[in-house]
């Protein structure tokens, strides 16, 4: 294993051409030297309570506001359902006929298990 402390002169110049954009960007996004006009009114001082109140405690208070109107709904509904005790409603099926449980036992058996037309996809419609 061989080191080599120097470069060639091309790896330098590759280098040196990959820093100059972000010198020049550097250098070029520095502030401006002239003043203001001596006509603009001079604009008040905030404190530092009014600064924190903008910058933390509004956004603060958004997110409770945002998260109770998200969760009290469902905490003013009470209890739902717990595992390990029986179910209380009607049965659901999603994605089942529109028409009810009781449409799939009007169809013929036969139909249901080839499919109706052959189609597919989620709506049943390719």
């Amino acid at each position: 294993m061989t080191n080599h402390l120097t470069s060639s002169p091309a790896r330098r110049a590759a280098r040196a051409l990959a820093l100059t954009p972000a010198v020049l960007l550097l250098t070029a996004a520095t502030p401006a030297l002239a003043a203001a006009p001596d006509t603009w009114e001079k604009s008040p001082s905030v404190s530092p309570l009014h600064f924190l109140l903008i910058v933390a405690a509004i956004p603060a208070g958004l997110f409770v506001l945002i998260s109770l109107l998200v969760y009290v709904p469902s905490l003013k509904k009470g209890d739902s359902y717990q595992p390990g005790l029986a179910w209380r409603n009607e049965p659901a099926w999603f994605g089942g006929p529109s028409s009810g449980v009781e449409a799939v036992d009007k169809q013929d058996p036969k139909a249901v298990e080839a499919g109706a037309d052959e189609r597919g996809g989620a709506r049943a419609q390719w």
